[in-house]
């Protein structure tokens, strides 16, 4: 039996509907008006999350962080500790994060698990796609980006790759090349 699991974010667009469903610690950013507004359009699914911990706690589960002393690195402070934590977790399962796709360990009542803890109901928003608003693009990842930048940082680089595509073309194709990129 397969124990593993796994977070999703997906994005549909339907006529003039954008629907994002997220279960996990992925995310889904959209960069607006040439990069100058960033729209969250996911949460992320932590066990921190005051809303995620509340649901957590109510339903028999609880949150934890492991924490380690180990002799400190600094030759400076010879003989002295260092305390290095880990990230929250939930149990039953621990898992970093609150809600994913299988994991059956935390869910199965037979391997010690909590249906009702860590569970797959995604969060589900949608919005209006409309004229007035200069779309740039939508970028989802996964938590192995959004632990590293910010998502100031993420939409930059995008930005910063588009900009450099389209020197790439314009150079290419003649100075009035332009690259469209949606």
């Amino acid at each position: 039996m397969d124990r593993s699991g796994s977070c999703a974010i997906v994005i549909i667009i339907i006529d003039d509907i954008c629907y994002v469903a997220n279960v996990g610690d992925s995310r889904a950013l959209m960069s607006t008006e040439n990069g100058e507004k960033i729209v969250v359009l996911s949460n992320d699914h932590k066990p921190t999350d005051d809303v995620e911990m509340k649901r957590i706690q109510e339903n028999g589960g609880r949150i934890y962080q492991n924490s380690s002393v180990i002799p400190h690195p600094n030759p400076t402070f010879k003989g002295q500790q260092q305390v290095i934590y880990g990230p929250h977790r939930v149990f039953p399962g621990r898992l970093s994060v609150s809600r994913t796709f299988g994991d059956i360990e935390a869910k199965l009542a037979k391997l010690e698990g909590n249906p009702k803890v860590v569970i797959a109901e995604p969060d589900i928003t949608a919005f209006k796609i409309t004229d007035k608003c200069k779309y740039d693009f939508i970028i989802i990842g996964c938590d192995g980006i959004f632990d590293k930048m910010d998502n100031k940082e993420t939409v930059h680089l995008v930005w910063q790759n588009v900009l450099e595509k389209q020197k790439e073309h314009q150079k290419k194709n003649g100075d009035d090349a332009y690259l469209d990129i949606h």
